[in-house]
């Protein structure tokens, strides 16, 4: 989601996050972007600081206390990095900022990290099924051999081969 009352901004963000892919979502300030988290799920949120109604100061923290997880996907834009209250709510905050208008480059690198560190790190799908329903069994995992790659020696599985000795041991 693109949340910047500048409609140039807004317009050209949207554009190329479409180009990469992404499906986007804007809001002009701060209050219409919290009516659209109530319906939709974002992986990224580009939110500028100076806004009216609500600021992105503002809007931070009524995520912070309505969603805290969705503070990880933000990432703040602004054209005033120098001002001294900017800075302190950055430090104070985390969250990684852009100087607007910032380097194409700078931004995709800043939404691909913010993508990776919010989103869990996936095992194979079939590890995950094979999770959950042991879990819901409540079942000790157990180790089996793969299907066709060891193989006890057909003397072995069947019993043959051994001497008095080895069949009275076991």
């Amino acid at each position: 989601m693109v949340v910047d009352d500048e409609l140039s901004i807004v317009r050209a963000l949207a554009r190329l996050l479409q180009r990469d892919g992404y499906g986007v979502a804007t809001a002009r300030n701060g209050r219409q972007a919290l009516a659209a988290l109530q319906g939709q799920h974002f992986d990224v949120i580009l939110c500028d600081l100076r806004m009216p109604e609500l600021d992105g100061r503002a809007f931070y923290a009524h995520v912070r206390q309505q969603a805290p997880a969705l503070c990880q996907r933000v990432i703040f834009l602004t054209g005033d990095r120098h001002a001294a209250d900017h800075q302190a709510f950055f430090a104070q905050c985390g969250r990684p900022w852009l100087e607007k208008p910032c380097p194409i480059a700078a931004l995709r690198q800043a939404i691909q990290q913010v993508v990776e560190r919010a989103t869990p790190p996936r095992s194979r799908p079939c590890q995950d099924r094979r999770q959950r329903r042991q879990t819901l069994a409540g079942s000790v995992p157990t180790m089996r051999a793969p299907r066709g790659r060891v193989r006890r020696p057909a003397a072995r599985r069947r019993g043959e081969g051994r001497s008095a000795d080895q069949s009275q041991a076991s």
